[in-house]
């Protein structure tokens, strides 16, 4: 039997954001922010931070930076279009990382999840959450879970856990992992960060109270 979660919160959009546990000053980015409706919602939990989303589809994305276009014009909030391997941002940059079902389109998990622990602070955390109702069966909910913790495993994370959680519109799961003080950048590891960095222009903050 999973491990289901004895709370129940009112909606995934709350679950969700209870995973991520936001704290002031912190760097966050959501992978596959679709129309951006998720990452309004987390945008409101921060306290002196700042927020970025990346999202393949142009459609969404245009939509994400019109819901989302006060929190970009106060430059708390930065929106890309693109795949992972556009991010802009060094190593090192984010203290969470997050993605609400968009793995599922990814081409290689593994590689994907490499490239985003790359983005990792030390003791950063990533989080992939799937869809309510998207597995319909408890067997299968276990599989994901069980693909999702390999490749945080592959990609050097550690104190990996998963929650589950009963929602009206089904199931859902959340695989979260920390990237440790002393995270070993293998041949790979070094490979994906050279492909993010722009050593001429490095991304840096606004926000008051980051430290880069």
């Amino acid at each position: 039997m999973l491990n289901w979660s004895s709370r129940h919160p009112r909606n995934s959009t709350d679950w969700i954001i209870r995973q991520l546990d936001p704290q002031p000053h912190q760097h966050l980015l959501e992978a596959g922010c679709g129309s951006g409706r998720l990452l309004a919602a987390v945008a409101s939990r921060l306290h002196n931070s700042f927020l970025a989303g990346i999202e393949p589809s142009i459609t969404r994305y245009r939509q994400a930076c019109r819901r989302n276009k006060t929190l970009i014009q106060q430059e708390v909030a930065a929106l890309h279009h693109g795949q992972l391997s556009d991010l802009p941002y060094p190593p090192s940059y984010f203290h969470t990382i997050y993605g609400s079902g968009s793995y599922h389109t990814w081409n290689n998990l593994a590689t994907e999840c490499l490239r985003l622990t790359s983005l990792l602070r030390a003791g950063g955390r990533l989080i992939l959450l799937s869809q309510p109702g998207h597995y319909r069966k408890e067997e299968d909910l276990r599989t994901e879970a069980a693909r999702l913790q390999a490749a945080f495993l592959s990609a050097g994370l550690t104190d990996i856990h998963t929650e589950y959680q009963h929602f009206s519109s089904g199931a859902c799961l959340a695989v979260q992992g920390g990237k440790p003080s002393q995270y070993f950048a293998n041949q790979s590891t070094r490979i994906i960060n050279n492909r993010l960095l722009n050593p001429g222009a490095p991304f840096l903050s606004k926000v008051a109270g980051i430290q880069q």
